[in-house]
């Protein structure tokens, strides 16, 4: 029996719209509305198109789905402009739920650690419920115990750190406007995704803190029915978490005093080293916790704009950034002690390789190292001849 569901999830997981898929098929829109359907059964032809399209195989389509929907529109925080985009929602929902699916089947070979990060929200669930307002010093008190609490040292440690609390961060093809957004699944499974647009360290860990505070702050709130400036406050709520979970008050404080001119960009490099965060945004946790004037924020600014920082500031282009690992690894773990094989994942699963490798990112030679040897073949020229026994 040929399953439409699949078919389906798998045009949402590749953002494709039944004319888009139509259009790659040389089919018309209605026959792939029957094919999802399952009113009509695709030809060979088809579904010959459909498994290199997808890259899994003709098996796929054939044998009952066990993909389950956990996740929601709702708990999805990403940019307000992208909220608008039903397509870019269903894609995000789709991506999620395959990423949990084959997370599911992979880690039933092993036994993992429980996640702290689920104990660390609902340690700040109850924080935040505590008060009647979610105020930036309720912010900043949540900030700095969930730094405490995962025992964050050194910021160039922050996506171990994260990955190891039981967040799984993945990178991702998000378009040029997302830089990242995060959501908690239905069984509770934490995940950030990455854009995987090239960007600097520094960027990539403000996007890594900004998603903990969604992670952290919003787990409660409906993202679907947010307006736009309830969208925009929480964006807010989540850079702050940022920026003082970045930045301990403390140590920043005693860092900070240290600057000789306070006004000039370039006295703020050494900082950005050390705390691997943009200089415009150590300026602004300054100039929040009050220790530049009204003046000297301008007077920064202007030479921010000057000076071309705007669009690439000193170190951005040295400070390489870090790649998410725990999913490689766990995958890596399960090949080389044999778990699984290659074979498992066409016999068991029906998708192949390059399926596993787009959805969670891996290298595009991941698996030749699990591959098995094929015979050697010889000319004849190169075959050694047996001497006759006589």
């Amino acid at each position: 029996m040929f399953f439409g569901e699949k078919l389906r999830n798998l045009r949402e997981l590749n953002g494709l719209s039944r004319k888009e898929l139509a259009d790659q098929l040389t089919v018309s829109e209605q026959a792939v509305w029957q094919y999802e359907a399952e009113s009509m059964v695709p030809g060979i032809g088809v579904l010959n198109h459909l498994r290199q399209l997808f890259q899994v195989d003709t098996r796929y389509f054939f044998t009952k789905d066990r993909l389950t929907a956990v996740a929601t529109e709702e708990h999805v925080a990403y940019r307000a402009r992208d909220r608008e985009s039903r397509k870019k929602t269903k894609l995000e929902l789709a991506y999620i739920n395959y990423l949990d699916n084959y997370l599911n089947y992979f880690e039933r070979f092993l036994v993992s650690p429980t996640a702290s990060i689920r104990a660390l929200q609902r340690r700040i669930i109850a924080l935040v419920q505590a008060h009647t307002e979610l105020t930036d010093t309720v912010i900043a008190q949540a900030a700095e115990e969930a730094r405490q609490f995962l025992g964050l040292t050194s910021n160039r440690d922050l996506m171990y750190v994260l990955e190891m609390s039981g967040i799984y961060i993945v990178e991702k093809d998000l378009g040029p406007v997302v830089d990242a957004y995060s959501t908690v699944t239905k069984d509770g499974r934490a995940f950030i995704v990455l854009g995987n647009i090239k960007k600097s360290a520094v960027r990539r860990n403000f996007d890594l803190a900004h998603e903990l505070g969604h992670l952290l702050l919003h787990t409660t709130v409906d993202m679907a029915t947010l307006t736009k400036v309830e969208h925009k406050l929480i964006e807010q709520q989540a850079n702050m978490f940022a920026s003082v979970f970045l930045m301990p008050v403390a140590a920043f404080k005693a860092d900070f005093t240290n600057l000789r001119r306070r006004s000039n960009p370039d006295s703020y490099i050494e900082l950005k080293q050390k705390y691997l965060v943009s200089i415009v945004a150590l300026e602004y946790r300054a100039y929040k916790l009050g220790l530049l004037t009204y003046q000297e924020n301008r007077y920064f600014f202007g030479q921010v704009h000057k000076k071309g920082y705007a669009a690439l500031e000193p170190l951005d282009d040295q400070l390489a950034p870090v790649r998410p690992s725990r999913i490689k690894s766990l995958i890596q773990l399960l090949f080389s002690k044999q778990v699984l094989t290659v074979s498992d994942l066409g016999q068991t699963l029906h998708v192949t390789p390059a399926f596993i490798i787009r959805l969670f990112s891996l290298d595009a030679n991941f698996f030749e190292p699990y591959m098995q040897h094929k015979q050697a073949t010889f000319s004849s020229a190169e075959i050694i001849p047996l001497k006759r026994s006589v």
